[in-house]
């Protein structure tokens, strides 16, 4: 009896003893482990250079130039601008065909906080039992939503999450003892990893907080064509690495946090495609990134067709056109390159006119009537504006060292060679023919600018100008008051017809609506801007316009009528008051003070407006009283439209002017 009694008391003394090592091992059961995702890691020193480089396709070395170094170089053009930064900066998407940027330019990212993950990409979460080694739990999660796991109180674990930083759904690994994970050129990799112990005396969900860091650097290749598709049609751009070995893939170890198996994924070709938007862009992701510490790219092919051009060369490949050996190469260079970083290359493929004479003809008032003085030549000769600047709206090559894009200009005025004082003497219009004949090999002028007091188109300058525009010449005529039978004439002979007319009507402060939609017309959505559904002002006098225009030979931008002025008969309001020939270099507006200067809030003069530190042309509040309009209630768009017109007339002088085209010639073998 006793016996059997001691028997019992022993086996209950056994079961008792296994019991409690379970309960030493999860004294207190189950609990939930919540993880999220709260971002990824920017904590990684980048203290780089963003600089400015330009290549032209003269050059071999490809180790660029400083922007400051273009010198008298025209035509095509490679400026481009490296950035390291961290992969979720992308400060380089505004870098572009206008980025502003100085040599050695400092971007310095410190130990920045982490970002946010997209909500909804996915991760993988192991859960390994820190004692036993083995694999507790693995689950997929999403950013946003938070993830409720199993786990034991009491017990530690090691935990590790990665994650392609997309939407891919993410298998469990084959080996759990042993995971891997294999890298791709084509999508990034984030890892994070820790340990936790959750006590034993959780009641509620533990937190566990993921903050990813990349695994992989990233390449990243921008071609911005903007600027030179202002010139030319571009059918394909061909741009490749000098050498296929840049970008390597490779197979990361979780546990290890390891990058094992580097291979090269064969990568040369980066674009060879035509563009609708004329931009490129392509990014890689490398397991080696000091593979791409320095990185070399070539233009192989760029087949273009110029604008208004012969027919015969306005085809054209400008990667090649100086030989193939001279094809623009190009080297990238990114100290200390490292996982995390954004190694970017923004390549601007510009066209840089040649240095351009204009010939201005207005009397000599402050006002600048002809942008030969003034804040209205200070504008042109900016080279914000026209220069070689990375962030010269228009690309022009200095005429010379240290001066601006127009021949014979300096930094006060236009006056010294290029500029006549309007006169009405026989003398006078035979100085201007010589100016404009053909036979003037010294300083025949690429464009002609007209503005107050020229009033009347006398038949030797008339016969002059039409000589010139007929020989490619371009002209802007500002233009008001006369209306005789001379200046008719000229527009007669300007279309080919006998019916046209000039009226003038209107006053200081009248405002004209720009007619018109096409947002393809360089005049009307030009490189300053968009002046379409805007006003223009009339500065001082009246405004002439030209009747029966005939409409196949002129694109028309505004008519007769002022918005602030009671209607008037159909013959005023359907003149036109500004267009530009269809055939003819030729640009016309009824006003001699279009570009008039006061630089005070006046409602009936000085229209021109600027921004006197940057030189850009801005808008004005301005226009009187009139037909329910209140005075300087909307702007008027003189400087912009005529921005836009100094543009179009570059355009139209580098590619179809009296001088020969840098192109026209055959290409080098």
């Amino acid at each position: 009896m006793k016996a059997g009694i001691y028997l019992v008391l022993i086996s209950g003394l056994l079961l008792f003893v296994g019991c409690s090592e379970k309960l030493l091992e999860n004294p207190r059961g189950s609990t939930s482990l919540r993880v999220d995702v709260e971002g990824v890691s920017g904590a990684i020193n980048i203290n780089s250079n963003t600089t400015a480089r330009a290549v032209d396709n003269s050059i071999t070395t490809g180790s660029g130039r400083s922007s400051e170094s273009l010198g008298n170089t025209s035509g095509f053009q490679v400026d481009f601008v490296t950035d390291q930064n961290l992969i979720e900066s992308h400060e380089d998407e505004g870098f572009g065909a206008s980025f502003v940027a100085n040599k050695h330019t400092q971007r310095s990212t410190q130990s920045r906080a982490s970002t946010p993950m997209q909500q909804g990409y996915t991760y993988r979460i192991l859960l390994y039992n820190k004692n036993t080694g083995e694999l507790w739990q693995t689950f997929q999660g999403s950013a946003g939503t938070s993830l409720s796991i199993e786990a034991q109180r009491g017990v530690t674990y090691l935990w590790y999450a990665y994650s392609y930083n997309n939407t891919e759904n993410l298998s469990a690994p084959s080996n759990g003892s042993n995971p891997e994970i294999a890298t791709a050129v084509d999508k990034d990799l984030l890892y994070a990893h820790g340990e936790l112990t959750i006590p034993a005396g959780t009641q509620t969900d533990f937190p566990l907080g993921i903050t990813f860091e990349h695994k992989v650097a990233q390449v990243h290749i921008k071609v911005d064509a903007t600027v030179l598709a202002r010139f030319a049609t571009i059918n394909n751009l061909n741009v490749s690495f000098d050498n296929p070995n840049y970008i390597k893939r490779g197979v990361f170890n979780i546990k290890d946090n390891q990058m094992n198996a580097i291979e090269v994924v064969p990568t040369e070709t980066i674009f060879n495609s035509a563009s609708s938007t004329n931009i490129w862009e392509a990014s890689y992701f490398t397991a080696d990134p000091s593979a791409v510490s320095t990185y070399r790219i070539v233009v192989n092919d760029l087949p273009v067709r110029f604008d208004g051009v012969n027919e015969n060369i306005a085809n054209r490949n400008l990667a090649t056109y100086f030989g193939a050996a001279n094809r623009p190469t190009f080297t990238s260079n990114f100290p200390n390159a490292a996982f995390g970083q954004r190694l970017s290359t923004i390549a601007n493929l510009n066209y840089v006119t040649d240095p351009l004479r204009i010939l201005h003809i207005s009397n000599n008032a402050s006002y600048g009537y002809a942008l030969q003085r003034g804040p209205s030549w200070e504008f042109l000769n900016s080279q914000e504006n026209f220069g070689n600047l990375p962030q010269s709206i228009v690309k022009m090559a200095p005429w010379a060292a240290g001066q601006g894009s127009w021949i014979g200009g300096n930094a006060n005025n236009n006056t010294t060679e290029n500029w006549l004082l309007m006169n009405f003497t026989n003398a006078f219009d035979n100085q201007l023919a010589a100016r404009l004949s053909a036979n003037n090999t010294t300083n025949r002028p690429d464009i002609v600018i007209f503005g107050y007091n020229f009033t009347e188109v006398r038949p030797v300058v008339a016969t002059a100008l039409l000589n010139y525009l007929n020989d490619n010449g371009v002209v802007i005529m500002m233009y008001q008051n006369g209306t005789g039978n001379n200046s008719i004439s000229f527009f007669n002979q300007l279309f080919g017809v006998s019916n046209t007319g000039l009226s003038s009507y209107g006053s200081g402060g009248a405002m004209y609506s720009v007619v018109g939609t096409d947002i393809a017309d360089p005049i009307l959505n030009g490189p300053f801007g968009d002046v379409r559904n805007t006003l223009w002002g009339e500065d001082a006098g009246t405004t002439i316009g030209v009747t029966n225009v005939p409409p196949s030979q002129a694109t028309i931008y505004s008519l007769g009528q002022p918005i602030n002025r009671n209607a008037q008969s159909a013959m005023i309001a359907n003149r036109a008051t500004m267009f530009k020939h269809n055939t003819k270099s030729f640009f016309f507006v009824g006003d001699g003070g279009f570009v008039s200067y006061t630089g005070g809030t006046f409602t009936t003069i000085g229209p021109f407006n600027y921004d006197n530190i940057s030189k850009r042309p801005l808008s004005k509040p301005y226009g009187d009283n009139g037909a329910g309009y209140v005075q300087r209630s909307r702007d008027a768009y003189n400087s912009i439209i005529m921005a836009n017109v100094m543009a179009w007339a570059v355009k139209k002088a580098e590619l179809e002017g009296i001088k020969t085209w840098k192109y026209e010639g055959p290409p080098t073998p």
